[in-house]
């Protein structure tokens, strides 16, 4: 599978089910499905899935307060990673965002996953602090942002 198949879309309540799979699989403290729903229900604007052969293979979940974005999560399948799918997410929200009147984005990422901060830092994101124990297990998290709108 391409990139190029992949549609992405406003989620939907159908896709409620495959999103907590992918969650669970992806992170060692998943969002509980009942605030996924919740965030599907209340901001779809910001709840963007990639879909492919009418399957889900990944979404991207952000908030917006005022003119600054935040990533609370973003995933793609195990089985489909490094094929473009999270940047393809990753600019429709950005993208979503900016509409929205959002002048920057930040996200947490723990320090050790070495993977995802390579990513984003291919996306433009910088280092902008650390959060001490932000994770249930004590891990810290980076604290990375970008700059969108009009910069």
């Amino acid at each position: 599978m391409l990139s190029s198949d992949i549609e992405i879309t406003r989620v939907r309540n159908e896709f409620l089910e495959a999103i907590c799979e992918i969650e669970r699989e992806s992170f060692s403290e998943p969002y509980p499905p009942y605030i996924l729903a919740a965030m599907a229900m209340e901001t779809p604007e910001t709840f963007l899935v990639a879909v492919s052969n009418l399957r889900v293979v990944g979404y991207v979940l952000a908030s917006l307060n005022k003119d600054s974005g935040h990533i609370l999560s973003i995933a793609v399948r195990t089985n489909l990673r490094r094929r473009g799918i999270g940047s393809r997410l990753m600019a429709a929200i950005l993208e979503a965002l900016r509409k929205k009147g959002a002048q920057h984005v930040i996200l947490e990422v723990r320090m050790s996953n070495l993977d995802a901060r390579m990513f984003y830092e291919k996306l433009g994101f910088t280092e902008a602090g650390r959060v001490r124990a932000y994770y249930r297990d004590g891990e810290d998290a980076l604290k990375m942002e970008s700059r969108i709108g009009g910069y």
